[in-house]
């Protein structure tokens, strides 16, 4: 298959509202420059700033007059008061909350759009931009197009009026818009709220279909944590229901939350984990870890410093790569970049040790494959290199890094052994040692295959 490394960028709907009114109302003018900090962290800290204003007052109202008349109107029968108050707390947003109501009128007014509302949304929206780019840029992690939920939701709520029309969904009294889909085993979902402005399936509606007029495309393949099972199953289901050409052929990759020692992390309370922090303290392990072996002999700075860069973050992305998609996995930043352990910088070791060795040949390299009595390990060694197609193929089938991960992972294990007991360029004779020679560099070019799969440079020093 062609494939087309996409992202959507959610940049619009309640949830970026909220971050605007907190910053509209509690910001006094701040910008990136004005705090010396990225943007994108800027506009989460009031992200958060809104969860922790909403929540004060939630817990005040609970002790007004309005809040004991909901509990006594809205409670289950022998329903607790803090039972209650936590079943509440959407409701309340929706309809009693100062400040969800706040969140609620600027997203209409978005949809309408309004100049000043519009104006803001721009100027925050810029600041999250850059700092994306900023990440990414420091992540290696690149994509052949963008695609914004400001832009997408129009074609969605287009879609969604169209199959309203031909009866595949439905219209609620209040003006919302539904699908059913009991007879498929789920539940109904809505559409369009009652006041006509979308959620997020109608985002997700909009950019499928825009997708594919963009490019045809036979598959799509949606990386996005365990926690949107539902919502994705739903998703395809509605677009079975709407008859597009490629619903039958969508797949949810979908990843386990990752946890950090200290537990797990929540982007509304502020206990996620910056990606740039991650950046520095896996860049920092690395420095560690090297500095503890007595460094990188004969390089100076700045190849030193790009040498950690793809120590540290091929420690990154290996821990995470080899462990299944579907699991839940704790990232341990000071383990994954243990020289001895299952981590990338143990790959990277033995591609490093190969072509140290590679250097150190006198001349020109043997091209000519002589008689040799195979050791069991140089059967294992070259069965397993050879194998390298099948692995990718499986990975594919499976939608599954983690079969790359640690297929490099046990072909650098096997050469590991396979240096401690043979001598290579110490060899008994120069048959033996032409042989070995060329059977490591194979190994070395199939791990740098492998790795690179995974998004992991190989550095040529250590």
């Amino acid at each position: 298959y062609e494939v087309i490394k996409t992202q959507i960028i959610n940049d619009r709907g309640i949830a970026i509202c909220k971050s605007m009114v907190a910053w509209s109302k509690y910001g006094n003018g701040e910008t990136p420059e004005s705090l010396g900090i990225k943007g994108d962290l800027l506009v989460g800290n009031y992200y958060v700033k809104f969860d922790k204003k909403i929540k004060e007052e939630y817990a005040e109202w609970q002790h007004s007059d309005a809040g004991l008349s909901s509990f006594e109107n809205h409670k289950k029968e022998n329903e607790e008061p803090d039972a209650f108050y936590k079943r509440y707390k959407n409701d309340y947003f929706n309809n009693e909350s100062k400040l969800g109501n706040e969140a609620k009128a600027m997203l209409l007014k978005w949809e309408a759009g309004d100049e000043e509302t519009l104006s803001l949304w721009k100027k925050m929206n810029g600041w999250v931009y850059g700092g994306f780019d900023n990440t990414y840029e420091k992540l290696g992690v690149t994509f052949d197009i963008l695609y914004y939920e400001s832009q997408t939701y129009l074609l969605g709520k287009e879609n969604i009026y169209q199959g309203l029309e031909k009866g595949l969904f439905y219209k609620k009294e209040d003006g919302s818009i539904w699908v059913d889909l009991e007879d498929e085993g789920y539940d109904q979902k809505i559409l369009l709220r009652s006041d006509g402005t979308s959620v997020y399936m109608t985002q997700d509606v909009g950019t499928a279909i825009q997708r594919h007029k963009d490019y045809g495309i036979d598959k799509m393949v949606y990386t996005v944590g365990d926690e949107q099972d539902y919502h994705f199953q739903v998703l395809f289901e509605i677009l079975k229901k709407m008859g597009e050409p490629y619903a039958e052929d969508l797949h949810h990759l979908s990843y386990g939350m990752v946890e950090l020692p200290t537990g797990r992390m929540k982007s509304r309370e502020g206990t996620v984990v910056d990606a740039d922090d991650l950046y520095e303290e896996v860049i920092s392990e690395a420095r560690g870890s090297t500095e503890e072996r007595g460094g990188v002999p004969g390089v100076d700075i700045e190849e030193q410093n790009d040498i950690l860069k793809k120590i540290g973050l091929g420690a990154l992305k290996f821990f995470i790569l080899k462990v299944t998609a579907k699991k839940k996995m704790i990232f341990n930043p000071a383990e994954s970049v243990d020289m001895q352990g299952q981590t990338g910088p143990y790959i990277q070791n033995a591609y490093v040790r190969i072509q140290s060795i590679l250097r150190k040949v006198e001349g020109e390299m043997p091209t000519q494959v002589p008689d040799y009595a195979l050791d069991e390990i140089e059967k294992k060694l070259i069965k397993d290199a050879a194998s390298l197609p099948s692995v990718i193929h499986e990975a594919a089938e499976k939608y599954d890094p983690s079969t790359i991960a640690n297929y490099v992972y046990n072909l650098a294990k096997t050469f590991h052994r396979y240096y401690h007991d043979f001598r290579i360029l110490g060899a008994e004779n120069e048959a033996d040692k032409n042989f070995r020679l060329l059977l490591i560099k194979k190994v070395g070019d199939v791990l740098k295959t492998g790795m690179t799969l995974l998004g992991i440079e190989m550095p040529e020093r250590m």
